[in-house]
Formats: structure tokens, sequence, C-alpha cells
């Protein structure tokens, strides 16, 4: 099948070859080998630079938070120091006022015919007052009017303008409405300093009336419609009873068809007229609501649910014309409306009206 020509050996590679081989392999590695170290290098470089860009950052951001702080705590102290100086300038002006209004209140006590020992608690109350008023900003225009008019009617008065008459000695009696004002003013201020700091009163619920308690406990009567009234049938006439003989049983027979026969006959002819004069009838004034006849007491037990009904729609009283209409609207007839203003009346008489609420 094969002979020996058919094997040919494989070419071997030259020496040349082999070398150039292993010489890229070489420079290969070499190269791979440079360039992990300069790989590695610039790693170790960026993440140099990084910590210190980081390092950097940091020193700067602290460094102006310190700033940011220094000059807020430079602003608190110098907001510290304002507010400090308007508390003491608002209290030395407060001291000053309440010294030189304290002074003429007291003289005031004092020209009224208080004694020495007690005239001091005049300026006290004033003063209290006062500060009260500043502290819940009420009645502030109140109580520095006061102060001005008692130090103000003082002044006049020690100059003798106003309030005083001329005494013995150069010195002057006040006038008896002066003395009044003056004796007045602890009590005024009494009362409005417990209008000021009393409470807040909370709004207390209307009261309920008992009637209206028990009425939405307690179901309203219901009474029957009365019965209408229908028209009665028409009549027949009866036969007249058959006599023994023969003629007249035939005579009363006839008389009797004749007269069944009239009788049914005439009101066929009157229907018409009669039907028209209805209908004109009904044209002319409209048909009024039968009311069932009912005592007062029991108008008022039917009627009064619905009066506090129309009370509370109304916001108002409601006229006798409107009861009577809701009283007919509710199913209980259309009393008159003097009947539904004594109804009312009845009403009102026995239980107070309910609350209105908006």
């Amino acid at each position: 099948m094969f002979s020996a020509d058919d094997f040919h050996p494989l070419p071997l590679p030259r020496p040349d070859e082999r070398t150039a081989a292993v010489r890229a392999e070489t420079e290969a590695d070499t190269l791979l080998a440079a360039a992990k170290a300069e790989a590695k290098k610039i790693r170790e470089t960026a993440a140099l630079e990084a910590q210190g860009l980081l390092t950097r950052a940091l020193a700067s951001a602290n460094g102006e938070a310190d700033q940011i702080r220094e000059a807020a705590r430079a602003e608190t102290a110098k907001r510290q120091k304002r507010d400090d100086l308007d508390t003491w300038s608002a209290r030395a002006v407060i001291a000053g006022a309440v010294g030189l209004t304290a002074s003429g209140e007291f003289e005031l006590a004092k020209m009224v015919g208080f004694d020495g020992g007690v005239a001091w608690l005049l300026p006290l109350v004033i003063d209290v007052y006062v500060i009260q008023a500043f502290r819940r900003h009420r009645d502030v225009m109140q109580a520095i009017g006061l102060t001005i008019a008692a130090n103000v009617i003082y002044h006049l008065a020690d100059a003798g303008l106003f309030g005083v008459n001329p005494g013995d000695g150069g010195k002057a009696d006040p006038k008896w409405w002066l003395i009044a004002i003056v004796a007045s003013v602890a009590s005024l201020i009494l009362w409005r300093m417990h209008t000021i700091t009393a409470p807040a009163k909370t709004k207390r619920e209307p009261r309920q009336p008992r009637r209206d308690r028990q009425q939405a406990t307690t179901p309203a009567p219901v009474l029957a419609p009365a019965p209408r009234q229908e028209a009665p049938a028409n009549s027949i006439l009866s036969a007249p009873p058959i006599g023994d003989s023969g003629t007249a049983r035939s005579d009363r027979q006839n008389d009797t068809s004749v007269a069944v026969k009239k009788a049914t006959e005439t009101p066929a002819k009157k229907t018409a007229p009669v039907a028209k004069k209805v209908a004109a009838k009904s044209r002319q004034k409209p048909a009024v609501e039968k009311t069932p006849r009912r005592s007062m007491a029991e108008w008022v037990t039917l009627a009064e649910p619905i009066f506090h009904t129309e009370f509370r729609r109304l916001k108002r009283n409601p006229t006798a014309a409107e009861f009577a209409d809701a009283i007919s609207k509710a199913g209980h007839g259309r009393p008159s409306d003097s009947t539904a203003k004594n109804i009312r009346t009845e009403i009102l008489d026995r239980a107070e009206l309910p609350a209105l609420k908006d």
C-alpha cells in the first residue's frame, strides 16, 4: 500500500530562528516586567497625591470651620452684649419711670387724705398693674393712661389749678369728687388685674331642655288617619208586594217597571249638567283639606316636635301660617292659622326654645 517514498521527514528549525525566538520571548518578559513596575509606580504616586489632596482638603475645611465658629462666637457675644444692654436699659427706663410716677402718686394719695403709712400702697398698686399689663400685653394703654392721669392731676392740684379749693395758710383742700376718684383707683385696678390674669373660660355647650331629651328618646304617637267618606250607592227601587189578583199583579208590575225605567233614565239625563257644575266649582275654589277634630292637648302632642324642627330650620319662631303648613306636610291635617297660633303658644308655655347652632 505505502512505499518508502511516501514518507518524508519534517524540516528541523534552523539555529538562527531558534535564537530569535528565545530573544523575542526574553524581550517580552522584560517589557512585561517593566510595564508592571511602571504601573505600580503610577499607582503609588496616585495614592500619595490623593492622600495629599485629602489632607489638604481636610485641613482647609477645618480651618474654614474654625473661622466660622470664631465668627459665630463673636456674633453671639456681640448680640448678647446688645441684648444685655437693651435689657438693662429697658429696666433702667422702667425703674426711672416707676420712681417718678410713684412719687406723684404717693403725694396724690396724701393730698386726698391717706395717711403716710398707707399712701405708698397707691403707687405700688398702680405700678404692679402697669408691669402686669406689659407682661401680658393687655390693658397697656389703660395702665399708662392711669399713671399719666394720676401725676397730671397731682401736679395741677398742687399748683392750685385743678380739683382743689384754696385753704388756710396756702394749703389747698381737695374737692369731694377728686377724693372719690383717687379712693376708687385701687378697687378699679383690682378688677382689671382679675380680668387680665384670669384663665380663659371654656365655652359651655347649650343645655338641652328636658322636654327635648324626652322627645329624643320617646317617639311621637302616630294617629290613624280618618276614614274617608264615600258617596252612597244609587238606590234601586224595590218592587211592591204581589197581590192575589192577576190583573192587579200585572198593573203593579207595569207600574214598577215604568218607575224603575224613569228612575234610571232621569239621572242619566242630568249627569252632564251636574258634572259641568262640579267642574266649574272646582275651577272657582280649590278643595279644602278636611282636618280631623282634635283637642288642644292632642294638637300639642302632635305638633311639638314639628315646631322644634321648624324653629331649628328657620332659626326663628315660625309664623302661624308656616306652622300650620308644616303640620299639614307632616300628615296631620292643616289647622287654621288661629289654631296653629294657639298650639304654638301652648308649646312655648310648656318648654324652652331649642338652642340654635350655627
